[in-house]
């Protein structure tokens, strides 16, 4: 039986924190402190697989200073932090992100929502953690390859790692893998007529990351608070969390490449947008050609039959009135012309069916042609 994962719920009240363990006992072995100078203080002893933290707790620090405090100390900088408050502002939500929370979750809440976050995000670290120790396998190989690509050379690569990307996944890893190439980290955030998709330096954006995002994409185009950056463009959003604020030059290139970057990004957003409309007229082309060739095909049919049908039927009539004549006794010169004035009748209703039958054989290269219309399409 596997053991269950640890979660050290923070909270000055102890009714949330009764109702909490409760609320996650069944999958969860729940830990409990009434206040961050205590959750730190376990910490020492107790690695939790996430922390819950609530954000206004009295007296002592506040749930953002906890994590602050958390995040600073490199033995529990990976552990997810949730944090629990009464407060919806988006300042409230900033600072949280600020402050290093991974989801924000605003009071009152149920168990199961916050279950399955909880769940989310261990799984998600227990991944990061997994990757990084591939990362450090890898960094001497990285290395080199930094040093020995100038920061031109790194935009010029991303840009044609962009221009090979055959859809927006492909290129959201592009400009995430763009990114590393400076040594950065962040997210991004491709925007089309037919969704959304976000990508983060840590493979799954973060809840509390996205909804950043989705307030920071309204900015302007470019902005930066201390060390994060965002540049907006019609399409194409990029957060860059760790950008070298005491190094001002290297923030000046860093600004000029990143938005050249993505100025070439939202190009070709725009080009997979256009081509994916393409694609669906031409979808809709062959629909209509398919229901037209059906349509016209039973037309076709329906009236090549009909011609048949109407002669068959002309030359029983021409029987029958050959069988009556028999039996009318009529003169010879009566049937000569009774019979004279049926052929006549007969011949003028052929000759109309003639005229049909040109446009029938113009109604049926029509058909052929549409066929090979929406063969050339499909393809």
């Amino acid at each position: 039986m596997h053991e269950k994962p640890k979660i050290l719920v923070v909270d000055d009240v102890l009714i949330t924190r009764r109702l909490m363990k409760a609320g996650l006992a069944h999958c969860f072995e729940v830990l409990d402190a009434e206040s961050g100078e205590d959750a730190l203080a376990m910490l020492e002893t107790v690695q939790p697989a996430a922390i819950v933290l609530d954000v206004e707790m009295q007296p002592g620090m506040d749930g953002f200073e906890a994590c602050r405090r958390i995040r600073g100390d490199e033995r529990f900088a990976c552990i997810p932090v949730v944090f629990v408050s009464a407060r919806d502002a988006v300042e409230d939500r900033l600072s949280g992100y600020e402050a290093g929370g991974e989801d924000y979750i605003v009071k009152p809440f149920s168990a199961p929502e916050l279950e399955a976050k909880l769940q989310k995000l261990i799984a998600a670290a227990e991944e990061r953690q997994r990757l990084n120790g591939l990362a450090r396998a890898a960094s001497s190989a990285a290395m080199t390859a930094m040093i020995s690509m100038s920061e031109m050379g790194a935009l010029l690569e991303v840009i044609k790692q962009l221009g090979s990307a055959g859809g927006l996944h492909e290129l959201a890893d592009a400009m995430v893998a763009g990114m590393a190439l400076y040594g950065l980290q962040g997210s991004v955030q491709l925007r089309t007529s037919e969704g959304v998709v976000m990508r983060s330096s840590d493979g799954e954006i973060s809840p509390l990351e996205a909804s950043v995002l989705d307030h920071l994409m309204k900015m302007g185009r470019l902005t930066q608070f201390k060390s994060r950056m965002i540049i907006n463009f019609p399409s194409v959003s990029l957060l860059v969390r760790d950008m070298p604020q005491h190094d001002e030059e290297r923030c000046g290139r860093l600004r000029d490449h990143l938005s050249m970057l993505l100025e070439a990004a939202n190009v070709h957003v725009e080009s997979l947008a256009r081509m994916a409309e393409a694609r669906r007229r031409d979808d809709l082309i062959v629909q209509v050609a398919l229901r037209m060739i059906q349509t016209l095909g039973e037309v076709d049919r329906a009236q090549r039959d009909n011609q048949v049908a109407g002669r068959i039927a002309l030359e029983g009539i021409r029987q029958r009135i050959d069988e009556a004549c028999v039996s009318m006794l009529l003169t010879n010169g009566q049937e000569i012309l009774l019979g004279r004035a049926l052929d006549e009748g007969i011949e003028a209703l052929l000759n109309s069916q003639s005229d049909l039958t040109d446009l029938q054989d113009m109604l049926s290269r029509m058909v052929v042609e549409l066929r090979q219309v929406a063969g050339v399409f499909a393809h």
